[in-house]
Formats: structure tokens, C-alpha cells, sequence
């Protein structure tokens, strides 16, 4: 059995400090690529044994003699556990592609190319209120309010309603990755809170704008889906629907920050967008990990892997993998070939892909040109395991007039 290393979720949790993450990781792939921890779970840090978890069909989303993502135990799943259950990203087939088709036309590449000018707005109207001395706090009043405004007018949520979504939002990402008994006791609470509160937003839809994903799912594939189903692929698709991008923008304006030569670059060069945007969540990906459960028995750089464990894609280790980045801890936005996975892979690849893409693309596309001056004034990682989240971000960026 390899050396195991020290508790993951003791060290990833430092975020505070990104050097000793990414230090860390660096130990990994150099020592013990693959490991198992304490509690049976096996680790994988190569960005080879990563695709592969998430793209080989023998490796399944729900836990063996379960059809949630998590062991069956004596007690019956709470509210919190079978709203996740219901999500289609913890679905396998055949229910996951039912599911994700129901939803899946809004975020397709060519109904998004129309969502262009609803985005361009929502990001000149965050710009038009920007403090006249360039000091705000960066992760809320832009990284997190435009993404949830563009989900929102999607789903058909009124915007009113978005300081709500916001603490929902913040206790959902915290109770599914700390898995504390706390975090969870709170978690229960805000998944019985968001499902009252879309039971009453589908109990009126008539209300909705007609061609809102509320009313577009309900009209078209209402009929595939339970109503639990229906109810609970639209609380996922508003909080799946702004994290990742508000952790996205909000870590790559803090990495343009911290290397003013490739801010230069880029402001020089504008066509260079899409690349360091790319790297941008290779560098410091949204998502650090995701699980899958082994349904066979199998290996991983010779290391056995009997049916029926969980395994674990430390995303942030592959996407520091020498054997496929080029000086990768390097922030390049030229890089070619990025062949990151923020975006997962597989079956399971982000249904919001395209939607995240231009949000990100026209929110630093017109935010850059008009940046005169861009400093940190004070920053702080939020302690999570499985995303890399800001918790705050205080900057001054002074925009040209």
C-alpha cells in the first residue's frame, strides 16, 4: 500500500494560503499519485487517472445498493440528501440523460449565441454603477451578481428575490462540501426553504415570462420528468448556475492582478481572451475535485481499486500534471492545448458550459479595456475541500472614463 500522505481535507482546506495547496499537489504527483486515505476513499492526482474516472462508464455516480451518491445507511435520506439525489449531475444512466434532456435546451450553443445581448446588458449595468473610486468588493457586487441575474432571467426568477438566493446559494456550497453535522443541519433547512420557495414559483408559472425555462421545461418534457424532478432540476440549475462563473470571475481578475505583465499583455491583445480565460480555470479551477464510485474491480497505475470504492479526481492536482502542462504552475494565457477539466468530462460535462463561456467572455471582454488601474487591496479563500471559492475580494479598479 503507498505512504499515506497527511488528511487531504486538512490541507486543501488551508486556502488561505494557495501556495501550500498547490505545494501540495506538487508532493502528490511526485510521491504518491495515487493514495488511499483513512476513511477508504482513494485519491487520484494524475490528470490521465482523472480523465479517465470521469469518462469511463464503469465508474458510477450513485454508491452500490443506492440511488443516491452517497453509502446507504440505516436512516432514511433528508430533505438536503434526496433534493441532491435528484439533481442530474448525481444521476447515471438512463435517468441522468432523460433528465438532462429535459433541460438541456437553453444551454445549448446555439440558443445561448441569443442569450449574447441579455449578458452584454447585465454586464453594463454592474459597470455603470461602479464606485467612483474604484474600491468594491469584487465577489459580490460583480463575480456573484452578474451570473445569478443571468440564471435568474433564465429560470424565470424574478430578480427581486436574488438577496434570498444569494444566502441559499452560500449554504448549499457549504453544507455539500464540509458534510459536517452542522453544516449539513443547516443545509436541511435551506433545501426545505429553496423547495417551498420554487413550488410556488411553478404553482404560478402563468405568471413567468412564456419563454422562461420554467415554462419552456414544463410545456416540452413535463411529461418526462416527476414532479420532484422538475422541482429540483430547477433548484440545481440556479445554484450550479452561478457558482462555478462567479468563482471564475472572481479568481481570474485576482490572477490578472497578481501578474500585470499578462494583464498588459491581454489588454494589448485582446484576442487573446479565450485563452486566458481557459487558463484561468486551469490555474485556479471552480471545481478542486469530483467522486465516482467503482462498480468493477480495477487499478490505477497498478494500485488495486475493488468494486464498490469511492474515488476520488483531485482536479486542481491534474491540472498541475507536468506529463501534460508545460511549466504548470505557471500562469500563461497564450497556453495552447488546455486541456483542463473544470468542466468535468464525460456524460457528466457542465450542461452550462456555453452559457458560463460568454458570460465570462463579455464580463472581461468589456471590463478590460476600460481598467486604468487594478490592485488588491485584501483577499480570503473561503475553507472548502471541493471548490475554490473567494470569500472576499477587495480591489481598486479604477476604469477609464
Amino acid at each position: 500500500m503507498p505512504f499515506l500522505p497527511p488528511p487531504l481535507d486538512s490541507v486543501v482546506t488551508l486556502n488561505t494560503c494557495s501556495l501550500g495547496l498547490y505545494e501540495y499537489y506538487r508532493d502528490l504527483q511526485r510521491g504518491t499519485p495515487v493514495f488511499r486515505n483513512e476513511d477508504g476513499v482513494v485519491y487520484l492526482a494524475r490528470h490521465e487517472d482523472c480523465l479517465r474516472l470521469l469518462s469511463d462508464p464503469a465508474f458510477s455516480r450513485t454508491a452500490p445498493g443506492s440511488d443516491l451518491p452517497f453509502s446507504a445507511g440505516e436512516q432514511a435520506p433528508g430533505v438536503l440528501e434526496s433534493m441532491i439525489g435528484r439533481w442530474m449531475v448525481f444521476m447515471d444512466p438512463p435517468d441522468h440523460g432523460r433528465v438532462r434532456k429535459a433541460f438541456a435546451a437553453p444551454f445549448r450553443s446555439a440558443a445561448v449565441k441569443s442569450l449574447e445581448s441579455l449578458v452584454r446588458r447585465q454586464v453594463r449595468d454592474l459597470l455603470a454603477c461602479w464606485p467612483a473610486d474604484g474600491r468594491l468588493e469584487v465577489v459580490d457586487d460583480f463575480a456573484f451578481a452578474l451570473p445569478v441575474r443571468v440564471i435568474a432571467l433564465v429560470l424565470g426568477v424574478p430578480l427581486a428575490d436574488i438577496p434570498r438566493i444569494h444566502a441559499w446559494a452560500l449554504g448549499l456550497t457549504t453544507a455539500l462540501d464540509s458534510g459536517t453535522p452542522e453544516a449539513l443541519g443547516e443545509g436541511e433547512g435551506v433545501a426545505r426553504e429553496l423547495a417551498e420557495y420554487f413550488r410556488g414559483l411553478i404553482a404560478r408559472r402563468e405568471q413567468l415570462p412564456d419563454d422562461c425555462l420554467i415554462n419552456r421545461v414544463a410545456a416540452t418534457a413535463g411529461a418526462n420528468l416527476s414532479a420532484e424532478e422538475f422541482l429540483c432540476g430547477c433548484m440545481f440549475l440556479l445554484w450550479a448556475g452561478h457558482e462555478t462563473t462567479k468563482n471564475w470571475l472572481a479568481s481570474g481578475l485576482l490572477l490578472l492582478a497578481q501578474h500585470p505583465r499578462q494583464l498588459a499583455r491581454l489588454q494589448s491583445q485582446p484576442e487573446l481572451l479565450d485563452g486566458a480565460l481557459e487558463e484561468m480555470l486551469r490555474v485556479e479551477s471552480p471545481l478542486q475535485k469530483l467522486s465516482r464510485w467503482s462498480t468493477v474491480d480495477t487499478e490505477f497505475a497498478g494500485y488495486p481499486v475493488p468494486a464498490g470504492t469511492l474515488v476520488t479526481a483531485l482536479i486542481g492536482a491534474a491540472h498541475r500534471d507536468p506529463a501534460v502542462f508545460t511549466d504548470p504552475d505557471c500562469f500563461d494565457i497564450a497556453r495552447r492545448n488546455n486541456r483542463h477539466m473544470a468542466f468535468g468530462a464525460g456524460i457528466h460535462h457542465c450542461l452550462g458550459v456555453w452559457l458560463a463561456r460568454l458570460e465570462a467572455r463579455i464580463a472581461f471582454g468589456e471590463l478590460l479595456p476600460r481598467i486604468r488601474h487594478l490592485e488588491v487591496l485584501d483577499y480570503r479563500w473561503r475553507d472548502l475541500s471541493a471548490f475554490r471559492s473567494l470569500e472576499s475580494l477587495e480591489m481598486k479598479v479604477e476604469l477609464k472614463c
